[in-house]
């Protein structure tokens, strides 16, 4: 709506428009009579794509996003308008129709001149017809350059519905993890309202909560004049930026003001974490509802969750539309040692997914007591799981987070050991990793704590084939010639009880349903059974057969299921393809072939050992293969190279061993195997190092 602001009030808001700074008063004024106020709340489209051409808009609080609409309905090409500069001037000088949808993603306020008014100030003030045409060229330079002027900004609210459950200590460490895993301009604001909270526990550690030693500002102080909150904001050593304010719970204006000064920060930060008191109030929820991501921190007790949920139902009355679990996380925190609640039971209680139910925080955590001359806290150790997993969020947050996709191919699963050794080795961060079928095997003991030399001694047992026969429990060939359960009992020793919540890195293993015809992404309960779902090869393992369900191999519709991870919003994809190419196979089959000719023409007095085997293995070859199971498995790597070329598309880097001459059912080849997945790793390795650098 348009606000009917004095003439004093717009005149200020021209000068603050940089375009217009460093004009003459006089022509301010002259601008400023042309001109009107108009406020949009979140959501409200300023101008539509297709729209005639009526005013030239400069954007003075709040947060704007242009975009365009493919054939799907989707947005596409979308830029961000911070406060400050403006759009609309081409459609106005050519006359041609908006070319964009503009669309505010914060409550904003905008000054708009109709454009026959706007030539008028353009004939009057030719100069800044060459500003205009000077900032309008760097804005398609960076669009043909593909880089960015203004990059958007986040706004993350950490709200507690019930004080003492880990917020501010959370918002503290979140804040601190984005600047070191980005170096990118962090802010933490604390907001608390002047009366003591209605819901309060108290922690069993509460020297991790940080303590301010400053006094707070006053918000109903400094919420009218938001060009001053530069000035009042604290600098530490810390990396990060910090404000402290109180308000009057009792100053029903503050309302209105909140968006403003939520949205003040936009300019000069990329990541603005906002600490709110725990009593929902109209302030809260207004801050909220201005928030790009709202982490809902709550403990693991009853009457904690059971406050959450009237919470979330809140949110989901106010947001509507904006209301969805992308946006709303919850987080279980970790200053309390209540662990009398499952897990399924807060996901029951609570009826929505969890985010990420953080460890407790223990005393050994406890690295160095940081006290600055405006906050103290302790800083928790790197190497402690809450640490780990603050980590994967804000890089989450942040765009960098790096995922791992293993495929699937049998034996040249092996070659995923020479990979990750590599990856070890260098130092690459893996924040989630998807395997497929001996990728969900080699990539779950990964995940599971083991290192990578662990993982090629386990390899290496096979090059021994009596080891490889102990595997091996044949059936009468119903549904498979291996019944599993040796396998099942080799995978217990090594996972034991483990379940997903023991992984050190979060792993999502994938299975196909053949009732259903549906990938399976299996990510909670036991390894085991997980694993052994995904490697179940059709004419090799019998299927998993349950009530509703006939799971095989993961492999056999999804080999490399990168888009398990694009569809989970991971912006750096790194896929390993262990499937033979079709030169592999006929590399390999000349190579074969070649040597079988030469031994072949070896006389018995030349080399009688060799004469009697190699006729005996041409024999054995000759009467047992091709076989059933041989058949199926090729069968099913022929289509399977063709969908996994197709699924690396969409990945960062794909990473292919060279596997020629070698077989699927070559377990006893590791070491050859391990060494070829290390050779192909080492050569993607300077671009996956550029990759995890870039930003998003």
């Amino acid at each position: 709506m348009i606000e009917m602001a004095s003439f004093l009030q717009r005149c200020s808001i021209v000068k603050r428009i940089p375009v217009f700074s460093s004009l003459h008063w006089f022509h301010i004024q002259s601008i400023a009579r042309k001109s009107e106020l108009v406020h949009y709340k979140k959501g409200d489209l300023v101008s539509r794509r297709g729209n005639q051409p009526d005013f030239v808009y400069f954007l003075a609080s709040g947060r704007l996003e242009s975009y365009s609409l493919d054939s799907d309905g989707r947005k596409d090409g979308v830029e961000f308008i911070h406060r400050g500069m403006f759009f609309g001037i081409i459609s106005a000088l050519t006359g041609e129709a908006h070319s964009e949808t503009f669309e505010a993603i914060n409550d904003s306020v905008i000054l708009r001149i109709p454009v026959p008014q706007f030539k008028v100030i353009l004939k009057k003030n030719p100069d800044l017809g060459i500003k205009f045409s000077k900032i309008l060229s760097q804005r398609i330079r960076s669009k043909v350059t593909k880089t960015d002027l203004v990059r958007k900004s986040s706004i993350i609210s950490i709200y507690s519905p019930v004080a003492g459950s880990g917020g501010s200590t959370y918002a503290l460490n979140l804040a601190l993890s984005l600047y070191n895993e980005t170096k990118d301009r962090v802010v933490w604001v604390s907001i608390r309202s002047d009366k003591p909270p209605q819901h309060q526990i108290f922690s069993d550690l509460d020297e991790v909560r940080p303590k301010w030693k400053t006094e707070p500002r006053n918000l109903a102080e400094i919420v009218h004049d938001t060009e001053a909150i530069p000035e009042i904001i604290l600098k530490t050593d810390l990396g990060i930026d910090l404000l402290n304010v109180v308000f009057d719970s009792q100053d029903k204006q503050l309302v209105g003001h909140i968006s403003q000064f939520v949205a003040s920060f936009i300019d000069q930060y990329r990541y603005i974490i906002v600490d709110l008191p725990s009593d929902m109030d109209d302030i809260v929820m207004k801050t909220l509802s201005q928030s790009d991501l709202i982490y809902l921190v709550m403990a693991r007790k009853r009457e904690v969750l059971d406050v959450g949920r009237a919470v979330l139902d809140r949110l989901e009355e106010n947001l509507r539309e904006t209301f969805n679990e992308e946006k709303v996380s919850v987080v279980i925190g970790g200053v309390s040692s209540h662990r009398s609640m499952s897990e399924e039971t807060v996901k029951s209680i609570l009826d929505y997914d969890v985010l990420a139910f953080l460890p407790h925080i223990q005393t050994k955590d406890l690295a160095m007591h940081m006290d600055t001359p405006v906050i103290s806290f302790w800083a928790i150790s790197s190497l402690s799981q809450y640490s780990k997993m603050i980590t994967r969020i804000s890089r989450r947050i942040s765009g960098v987070s790096v995922g791992l996709v293993l495929g699937g191919g049998a034996a040249f699963g092996l070659s995923h050991i020479g990979v990750i050794k590599v990856l070890e080795e260098e130092g690459i961060p893996i924040d989630v990793i998807v395997g497929s079928s001996m990728g969900a095997l080699i990539g779950g003991l990964w995940a599971a704590g083991y290192k990578s030399s662990d993982l090629e001694k386990m390899a290496l047992e096979f090059k021994k084939k009596s080891n490889l026969v102990k595997l091996i429990d044949l059936v009468f060939p119903l549904s498979g010639l291996i019944s599993g359960k040796a396998i099942m009992a080799w995978l217990r020793s090594k996972y034991g009880e483990k379940t997903f919540r023991d992984t050190r890195i979060p792993l999502k293993i994938v299975a196909y349903d053949l009732l259903h015809r549906k990938d399976l992404v299996i990510e909670e309960g036991s390894l085991v059974d997980a694993v052994r779902k995904s490697i179940s090869i059709p004419g090799v393992f019998q299927p998993i057969v349950t009530e509703d369900q006939l799971i095989i191999d993961g492999g056999v519709m999804n080999p490399l299921p990168v888009n398990v991870l694009v569809g989970d919003d991971v912006k750096r994809i790194i896929a390993v393809n262990v499937l033979q190419s079709a030169q592999d196979v006929i590399n390999g089959y000349q190579k074969t072939q070649n040597e079988l000719k030469k031994s072949l023409e070896i006389p018995f007095l030349a080399d009688p050992w060799i004469f009697i085997e190699t006729r005996f293995k041409f024999w054995i070859n000759k009467t047992f293969f091709p076989n059933i199971s041989d058949i199926i498995v090729r069968t099913l790597e022929a289509s399977e190279a063709v969908i996994a070329d197709q699924s690396a598309r969409q990945a960062d880097i794909v990473i292919h061993p060279d596997l020629s001459g070698l077989n699927w059912f070559e377990l006893y080849n590791a070491d050859v195997l391990i060494a070829r997945g290390e050779a192909a790793a080492k050569k993607h390795i300077e671009r996956i190092k550029d990759i995890i650098k870039k930003k998003s």
